[in-house]
């Protein structure tokens, strides 16, 4: 897994097509590695989302969900109106034969205009997305277009990261969430540490309130 991630920092995978490729080539793997790796942060991002989205029917976007880590813990929850995204076909693929999700999209999470009406879900959540080479803040204005007024935005990711990535560095993913925020475009509703999210190293959970 960190492999990938190491390539990312290097710059490697900055075309997008060598992302969709490696993750295609993980996908039958990847679960398991997650689990090998002592992976939490898909079942602690769940369990964030329900501190905030109290209705079991609400719409939610998995955004880069990957083989469906989170998908599964928010069905084990009780959420049932879950889709997902990624930019890996083969991820989706595993995705479909889990279900546990409502539809299903390739894309990736960007500044890209995403095939999603305004205001369609009640809630985002995106783990273990923002690495290296992968997703950053220019993700952050498609997230609230297509997040209802009122709805919930959850990112999670390991804490390392923000120093590591050259678009994180220097406070630079926080200044910009800060500026959404001086912008009325959401409300920084949480920002909580969290003790182990992936082999042992801290991670850190980003809850916003959409305007």
């Amino acid at each position: 897994m960190d492999d990938i991630i190491m390539a990312g920092i290097a710059g490697n995978l900055a075309d997008i097509n060598t992302i969709e490729e490696s993750y295609d080539r993980w996908a039958g793997t990847y679960a398991k590695d997650a689990d090998d790796l002592d992976y939490k942060g898909p079942r602690l991002g769940a369990e964030k989302l329900a501190q905030f989205v109290e209705d079991k029917q609400a719409l939610i976007m998995d955004g880069g969900c990957g083989v469906g880590c989170v998908g599964k813990h928010l069905n084990n929850l009780g959420y049932t109106n879950v889709d997902g995204l990624d930019l890996s076909p083969k991820s989706i693929e595993v995705c479909k034969s889990l279900n546990v999700y409502k539809k299903l999209t390739v894309d990736k999470l960007g500044d890209n205009r995403l095939d999603v009406a305004d205001d369609t879900y009640d809630a985002l959540v995106t783990i273990g997305t923002f690495i290296p080479g992968h997703v950053n803040q220019s993700a952050f204005k498609e997230f609230v277009r297509i997040v209802k007024p009122g709805g919930y935005i959850i990112i999670g990711m390991r804490e390392e990261f923000m120093d590591m990535a050259t678009e994180y560095q220097n406070g630079q993913l926080e200044a910009d969430m800060k500026r959404f925020a001086d912008e009325g475009k959401w409300e920084w509703t949480q920002k909580e540490p969290i003790n182990s999210f992936f082999a042992g190293k801290p991670g850190v959970h980003f809850v916003f309130k959409v305007l």
